[in-house]
């Protein structure tokens, strides 16, 4: 290790880094960007170079130093937020990252947080299977677009393949060689405890080991109600303990994937059945906690009518509040559909623009701050 070296004339603070904002330091020194700019000038005019303008900054006003670098902090994240486009982010964004700092969110996790390892969404897996199944794609993309038809889609289409053949690639695809990379590698410092998820996938149990901070334990939402009961008590605890709500890759006799298991996991009769384990599960986790929805598409599925269904019967005023970072749909109809189901399920969006996918890791790294 390299021995470090100091100034003669540093100063404790200087040394410690008191203060000092590594981003905002960099825009100052950076002689191409002249966005902020710190200048040394004679009395007559003349300006001197300066080698280290953002020391010269922060040793020379240290109290306009601090309060520049806030005003940059604070320009960062209204960008970030696209606070322009979406004036309510801000707002909400600070209103969250409180209840992260209180240990009050669990994180849902959906196919959207897999993508970076390789793994399918959901709705791109689905549409990828109807050439094998015979179908043509953009009906079924309709379906799936336009009335969440996730189940009767997932019910054709098994059908038509046959289930053992479904069964056999749904368990190759879903398991990619590849290496966990992205927005999802920031979830173990974010959130080091439990979690929920709605993939199969072992990505994120991978992103944890991969971090040091592996689930102690994991369960489904047919699990044994010992396990459940388990997961709920951990979540105040502070023990990593995750959920997979609808099953995972080797355990058939637990995966709600088909149209037959929503029946048997949520209800057969259009209703959501509370008595039935993962229903259950869900209102006792959703009245208690708040959600933060994260690679979600919250479309219109069994999942989201059950959180719609919670806050009707509770009331809104009785539940906590409930987030999602989501990308605002360009298609001003899917936008209010999906608005609706947000409000009707007590959900606040944190919007980013369409394919600016980059923005969840932004808004993870704020989170950190």
């Amino acid at each position: 290790m390299p021995t470090l070296k100091f100034a003669p004339e540093a100063t404790v603070e200087e040394i410690a880094g008191i203060d000092r904002h590594a981003a905002f330091d960099a825009v100052i020194n950076d002689k191409d960007d002249d966005a902020i700019q710190v200048v040394c000038r004679r009395a007559d005019g003349t300006e001197i170079p300066l080698a280290n303008p953002a020391r010269a900054f922060y040793f020379g006003d240290r109290i306009l130093y601090k309060e520049e670098s806030k005003r940059y902090d604070l320009g960062e994240k209204q960008q970030i937020l696209n606070t322009d486009t979406f004036n309510r982010n801000e707002r909400r964004f600070d209103e969250l990252k409180r209840a992260c700092q209180r240990g009050f969110v669990i994180p849902f996790i959906g196919a959207g947080m897999s993508k970076s390892a390789g793994c399918p969404e959901w709705k791109e897996y689905l549409l990828n299977l109807c050439p094998d199944a015979g179908f043509d794609r953009d009906p079924i993309r309709q379906r799936l677009e336009d009335h969440g038809d996730y189940e009767g889609v997932m019910h054709d289409l098994v059908t038509k393949l046959g289930e053992n053949r479904f069964n056999q690639d749904f368990e190759r695809d879903f398991d990619p060689p590849g290496e966990v990379s992205g927005a999802v590698l920031r979830l173990p410092d974010l959130f080091d405890s439990c979690a929920i998820t709605t993939n199969f996938d072992r990505v994120l149990e991978k992103a944890y080991e991969k971090s040091g901070k592996a689930f102690v334990e994991k369960t489904t939402g047919r699990g044994l109600i010992g396990s459940i009961n388990a997961f709920y008590r951990a979540i105040p605890a502070g023990e990593r303990h995750l959920l997979k709500l609808h099953g995972s890759l080797t355990n058939a006799a637990e995966r709600v994937l088909n149209k037959a298991e929503y029946d048997d996991a949520y209800g057969n009769d259009g209703n959501i059945h509370f008595d039935r384990p993962v229903p259950k599960l869900l209102k006792r986790l959703y009245t208690s906690f708040s959600f933060l929805f994260l690679g979600c598409s919250l479309s219109f599925d069994r999942t989201i009518q059950t959180f719609t269904k919670i806050a009707q019967d509770v009331g809104a005023d009785s539940l906590p509040h409930h987030y999602a970072i989501l990308a605002c749909p360009s298609d001003a109809d899917r936008r209010s559909k999906l608005e609706q189901r947000l409000v009707d399920a007590h959900i606040s969006a944190i919007w980013f623009p369409e394919g600016e996918y980059q923005h969840i890791e932004e808004m993870f790294a704020l989170l950190q701050a």
